[in-house]
């Protein structure tokens, strides 16, 4: 199919930068492209700040929530006579700064499994809810709905200064101060004090149901689940008006992290028992780097400088525009398509892989929404560049395209002008050659001035060398999730004679030089990534 094939190639390269590698081939071929790419939203305040930054905030453990990022609760869900009906698993997998407002973004999946989902059919449904990082309050929620080859997607944005919920097609809730979502109302109250007999009055908007709760801490009991034995508060529910007729109750640890360790409910459906089978933190793989330590002479006085190839000292340190730790989310559109996939770009570690002094930077790519529903794509680049040059010495790519997958490492060989490929073959590269992952981050170091020119070797998502040059036009300001920000925008063509513009980019004229937006023209149509979150910046 051409949508699901235009996905395969594109996803891969995760942003416009990495993407041009399909698209300047196409485009060589054919001789050029007419017509201009869709720029960035307009900014939506009249003076944007240009060194605004994006949150900054450790990605470990808070001073005040009871949960941290990497926490994933998973549960087992029994209805009626199945004992295994679904599994539900709950993640926080970011806090940053998320379409301008500091938030958790907690990840919610729900599958059925068994004989229920022999019996029922295939219910795979997955909820983002950003809340915020004080009192979980949801600004947005994204329900992707799976239901056999039926799939939906919607995003509800909740605006508390104006009290209404917006939905896709324009219809507005109202909402009173405060209303959560079922995801950020169990987070709110694991940041609440839930002392015996005390009643708290809740709001949470189901669909486009307003509904009124009050929550009763009814005492505390032991209660033992596959996860463990732990000492509980008993939290009821009680809806009020024509949810009356339906219970919860939810026991929570009685401890600092007030874990949700078992949920039952009375529903039209039936009695829905969930109960936690494993609480874990969850880390990212990657391979590991020797730690870094700072070699001194006799009187314990560090050399001056260092040399990234080699880990020995010898010039003064590199200025870069991001730091370990930064973590970039990009929603993607193609075409006409609103949503088909997220991207994000991580500095993961630096150390020490061999010899050289490395950074591991980290690309991901997954399809979404309709595209998901087509061919489910997860693509994984890692680049292991080093400090100073931020060319590559390793190359790890691990592509995952519905049941097909690809892994293939390429090592390079400076001295030889060569990379080896896990495949057994070679390709020769020029001095100075990136891979897609380093060729993003190169870009925001490259010391950018209006109307220069900058030319690029690179290997593109097949290994294969190509050039690109990019070229500094204009600054001015620009609007999205991230807020009005200045930006620059760069334009980005094959090299000469043919020059033909493949993709521009805006990126912020600070000096973090954030990749805030992106457009690249296809041959299957048009490609857009849109920053919609920075995590610990520099």
């Amino acid at each position: 199919m051409l949508f699901s094939r235009s996905v395969r190639i594109f996803v891969i390269g995760i942003l416009a930068i990495g993407i041009i590698s399909y698209g300047l081939r196409l485009y060589a071929q054919q001789g050029g492209g007419g017509g201009g790419l869709t720029p960035p939203p307009k900014p939506s305040t009249p003076n944007p700040s240009p060194t605004g930054k994006a949150a900054n905030v450790s990605a470990g453990v808070t001073d005040g929530p009871p949960f941290v990022v990497g926490e994933r609760l998973s549960f087992n869900v029994s209805w009626s006579n199945f004992s295994t009906a679904a599994r539900l698993e709950l993640e926080v997998t970011e806090r940053g700064q998320f379409f301008s407002q500091d938030s958790f973004q907690i990840k919610t999946k729900v599958e059925t499994s068994g004989q229920v989902r022999s019996l029922f059919g295939e219910i795979d449904n997955q909820y983002i809810s950003y809340i915020s990082t004080s009192n979980a309050v949801p600004h947005r929620v994204v329900n992707s709905v799976r239901q056999g080859q039926k799939q939906k997607e919607e995003t509800v944005i909740f605006d508390h200064a104006k009290r209404v919920a917006l939905f896709p097609d324009e219809i507005t809730v109202s909402i009173p101060a405060g209303t959560y979502d079922f995801t950020s109302l169990l987070y709110g109250l694991r940041l609440r004090s839930l002392s015996e007999n005390s009643k708290q009055k809740l709001i949470a908007l189901y669909g486009r149901e307003v509904i009124e709760i009050e929550a009763v801490v009814k005492g505390r009991e032991r209660i033992t689940t596959q996860a463990g034995t732990y000492n509980a508060v008993c939290v009821k529910f009680d809806p009020q008006k024509k949810f009356s007729k339906y219970r919860a109750n939810i026991w929570f640890s009685d401890d600092k992290q007030k874990l949700p360790i078992l949920m039952t409910a009375k529903l039209p459906f039936g009695d829905v028992r969930a109960e936690l089978t494993s609480a874990a933190i969850r880390t990212r793989s990657a391979t590991p780097l020797a730690k870094l330590i700072a070699p001194t002479d006799e009187s314990g006085n560090p050399p001056n400088g260092i040399n990234g190839t080699n880990g020995k000292h010898s010039g003064s340190e590199r200025s870069l525009p991001f730091v370990v730790g930064e973590r970039l989310n990009y929603d993607i559109s193609w075409g006409n398509f609103a949503s088909v996939g997220r991207a994000s770009f991580e500095v993961r570690q630096q150390g020490l892989l061999g010899t050289n002094r490395v950074f591991e930077f980290y690309g991901e790519a997954t399809s979404t929404g309709a595209a998901r529903t087509l061919i489910n794509v997860n693509d994984q680049v890692s680049s292991f560049a080093l400090v100073d040059k931020l060319t590559p010495v390793r190359t790890d790519l691990q592509l995952r395209e519905g049941k097909r997958i690809k892994q293939v490492s390429a090592a390079y060989n400076w001295a030889k002008n060569s990379a080896s490929l896990s495949t057994g073959s070679e390709v020769s590269i020029r001095p100075g050659t990136l891979d897609l992952v380093s060729l993003f981050y190169a870009t925001r170091a490259a010391d950018l001035k209006i109307g220069a020119s900058y030319n690029f070797p690179f290997l593109d998502a097949n290994l294969r060398l190509r050039m690109v040059t990019i070229k500094a036009v204009k600054q001015e300001p620009i609007g999205g999730p991230m807020g009005t920000r200045d930006a620059w925008q760069l334009d980005i063509l094959t090299t000469a004679p043919t020059q033909v513009l493949i993709a521009q980019a805006w990126i912020s004229n600070d000096a973090r030089r954030l990749p805030l937006y992106i457009a690249t023209r296809t041959r299957f149509g048009e490609l857009r990534f849109q920053m919609t979150s920075a995590v610990n910046t520099k």
